[in-house]
């Protein structure tokens, strides 16, 4: 493409030429025409002559300026306070100003040719090497480098790098600007000094505030555990604690109790007064409601409520009546803890803050859950005390029972003994059935006392077996119609006509249910009745004892078979025994999977026991208690360290029929064995010399030992005591005083 001007010079020579032509060639006529076309040629050529003239001049006008400007930004460059300095791409000086090589410390003509790395300190080479070789790259600011001048002290420059290409394909330079930014380094320093400073005085008072907040929980904790441990007034103490939560940590407090299936409030505090009389009238919410407390109380779990939302409290006063209870004392902050101790949830305590501005936090929370816990832990030992003073009262009322009730047959016993020598026939028949009877309710009361103990302590064995629920319930009945008076309530038994079978212990199912009856006859007057049921109900066998006595009142019927309790009489009367044979009645049953209830219309209007039992529906045929084994003489070697109960047991075999020995030691024992061995041996575990364990392995290593059945004689009965017996080779195991209807059953059931 060609310039305008280029083609008003060709429009112009086209003209000359063609002109020329028509004057060689005569053609006049064309001339003019074309004289008039160079004509406007030639002025074209003239009017772009001139504006070309105008232009030059201003060209040489504009360089004139530029190079001014040039120059004079040359001089600024020059004479200015930053170093200047130019270097190829190696790095090598090519030019400096005035202040670089002030800064540098050399003078001008000596820096050209010299490698600028040669003033970059070691430390900062490798940066310095790399931005040189990276300069045309890449885009870099200032950076800061550690300059080294000669002669000088070093100090930390502000090092700018920027590529300038060359003319005409030269490689062009690089230039470098140097500034002393050694005093903004040290205040940048000291005002990262100073602001560290700050930061730590801020932290330092950070901490002295939260150890502050610490000692002041800590002294609160020692003090709420003092003021809990100080008495065992619930109350009390716990309005004490309330006086010292506020205002430390709260600007309200609550604590709920639970009581039953409701909550009460058991203290309060607050720090405005007219607030204080209205929360003094507070309702605490339902227990198994949606209420924030109900909540704490029901999953064990603290709540923190940093802010308090108008959702949150509008929940918390669910009525109209709380909303204006708690618009007295308008809350901002609460923390809930639950008093949960490993025993039990007593109910929850409330901190709140609201005129003081406060907020709750997590270190709040854990030391609130802290007074929480320590309030459970207070709790449970006041409780546990008064339960511990109730148990005592029952016990110091229990041992006057048991002097009375040993005191009444012990005296019959005494005297009996004492005018049984002089009496007559008659007299003393009466004497020995009086004697007979009074021994027998000795030996109850003993058998409860060790039952009572055997169950509560795991010492109590049952022998299980297939058994009719209707003999054994015949035979409790023919007990208590032996030991009880002559004149008495009637008593009816009835019984299904299909055998009740149940597997159990004979004798501890036969004791259950003449303890029931021993208890209704000693409840019911000789006018009365008892009656006695047995039956098959909804597939358990069942027990029945009615009667129609004194009943149980109300308060006392949830602790009638609780160990040491005995309802009281109308009018004061007293009654025999101890208050152990209903728990005696409840640890057999429950030994036994079984359960028993009481029930009574109340006071004067009889009351009724039931004792269910699984029912085995087995194919079966039980075992009756009726058949007895016909006695045999056997020759029978007592053991026994105890003269009269020796003595005793050897008259009561005698009288049998059998042939009695009877030595007081171990060796003794021993010796008897090999020179007459018996054919039963009753053998006293706690023997002076040898105890009985040892007597009965030594017995069975003997020659014609196994021939021997061994039977062991102690007062203990614990699951523990029986394995030993039995490991050391005993056949059988009586507990003193032995029965001697048991022991004939035992001698007459040994070698079948």
């Amino acid at each position: 493409m060609t310039s305008p001007r280029s083609d008003s010079t060709e429009a112009l020579r086209v003209s000359v030429e063609r002109l020329c032509r028509l004057v060689a060639t005569q053609r006049l006529k064309e001339i003019p025409a074309e004289q008039r076309a160079l004509q406007q040629a030639l002025q074209r050529v003239t009017s772009e002559a001139t504006t070309l003239r105008a232009e030059r001049d201003d060209a040489r006008t504009e360089a004139a300026r530029n190079k001014f400007h040039l120059t004079e930004a040359r001089q600024v460059l020059e004479d200015g306070p930053d170093g200047y300095i130019v270097t190829d791409d190696a790095g090598v000086i090519s030019h400096a100003n005035r202040a670089a090589a002030q800064m540098l410390g050399v003078p001008l003509r000596f820096l050209v040719r010299k490698p600028l790395s040669r003033f970059i300190d070691e430390s900062d080479l490798r940066i310095f090497r790399w931005r040189v070789n990276n300069a045309r790259s890449r885009t870099q600011g200032e950076w800061p480098m550690r300059i080294r001048p000669r002669n000088r002290i070093p100090f930390t420059a502000g090092l700018t790098v920027t590529a300038f290409p060359g003319y005409e394909g030269e490689r062009g330079d690089l230039r470098w600007f140097l500034r002393d930014i050694t005093a903004r380094q040290r205040a940048e320093e000291l005002a990262a000094a100073q602001d560290f400073t700050n930061r730590m005085l801020e932290s330092e008072q950070a901490a002295r505030a939260d150890a502050e907040a610490a000692r002041l929980r800590l002294e609160l904790l020692a003090e709420v555990s003092s003021v809990l441990g100080s008495t065992l007034d619930d109350p009390a103490a716990l309005g004490r604690v309330a006086s010292r939560v506020v205002p430390a940590v709260a600007d309200v407090f609550l604590t709920d109790l639970l009581a039953g299936q409701t909550l009460e409030q058991a203290a309060m505090a607050c720090v405005e007064t007219p607030a204080a009389e209205c929360l003094r009238k507070r309702r605490p919410p339902d227990p198994s409601g949606e209420h924030p407390i109900a909540r704490v109380i029901r999953t064990g779990e603290a709540a923190l409520m940093s802010e308090v939302p108008a959702s949150w409290r509008e929940h918390w006063a669910g009525s109209p009546e709380e909303q204006d209870l708690w618009e007295q004392m308008p809350l901002s902050s609460v923390v809930i803890v639950p008093i949960t101790s490993h025993r039990q949830t007593h109910g929850a305590l409330t901190f709140g803050f609201g005129p003081s501005g406060r907020r709750y936090d997590p270190a709040d929370l854990a030391a609130l859950r802290d007074i929480g816990l320590r309030t459970a832990l207070a709790l449970d030992t006041a409780r546990l005390f008064h339960d511990l003073e109730a148990e005592q009262h029952h016990r110091d009322e229990f041992l006057a029972m048991l002097a009375h009730e040993l005191r009444n047959p012990l005296s019959a016993v005494t005297t009996g003994l004492a005018v049984l020598e002089h009496a007559d026939p008659a007299s003393r028949a009466r004497l020995v059935e009086i004697l007979s009877r009074q021994s027998r309710h000795l030996d109850r009361l003993l058998n409860d006392l060790l039952d009572v103990s055997g169950v509560r302590f795991g010492r109590l064995v049952l022998d299980r077996q297939r058994l009719d629920l209707r003999e054994l319930a015949r035979d409790a009945l023919e007990v208590v119609r032996t030991a009880r008076p002559a004149v008495g309530p009637a008593i009816e038994l009835c019984t299904d006509p299909a055998p009740v079978t149940v597997v159990g212990d004979a004798d501890r199912l036969q004791q259950t249910i003449a303890n029931l009856l021993d208890n209704a006859v000693k409840y019911t007057p000789t006018d009365g009745s008892i009656a006695v049921a047995v039956t098959v109900e909804e597939g358990d066998a069942v027990v029945r004892v009615r009667d129609t006595g004194a009943g149980i009142a109300p308060e006392f019927l949830p602790r009638i078979f609780d160990v040491f309790s005995r309802a009281g009489s109308p009018g004061g009367q007293s009654r025999p025994g101890l208050g152990l044979g209903l728990s005696v009645v409840r640890e057999l049953v429950a030994k036994h999977g079984g359960s028993v209830s009481a029930t009574s219309p109340g006071v004067g209007r009889g009351s009724e026991f039931a004792v269910r039992l699984p029912l085995d529906c087995g194919a079966d045929t039980p075992r009756s208690e009726n058949t007895r084994a016909a006695a045999v003489e056997r020759s029978i070697l007592i053991v026994e360290d105890h003269p009269d109960a020796c003595d005793g047991l050897r008259i009561a075999l005698s009288l049998k029929g059998h042939h009695v020995r009877a030595t007081m030691t171990g060796r003794d024992a021993i010796e008897e064995m090999r020179t007459h061995p018996p054919e039963i041996a009753l053998v006293d575990i706690g023997l002076p010399d040898i105890d009985g364990y040892e007597v009965g392995r030594i017995i069975r290593s003997q020659p014609g030992g196994d021939g021997v059945y061994l039977v062991a004689l102690t007062g203990l009965s614990a699951p523990a005591d029986v394995d030993n017996a039995l490991r050391a080779g005993f056949d059988s195991y009586m507990v003193k005083p032995v029965d001697p209807e048991k022991l004939t059953e035992v001698i007459a059931h040994a070698h079948r």
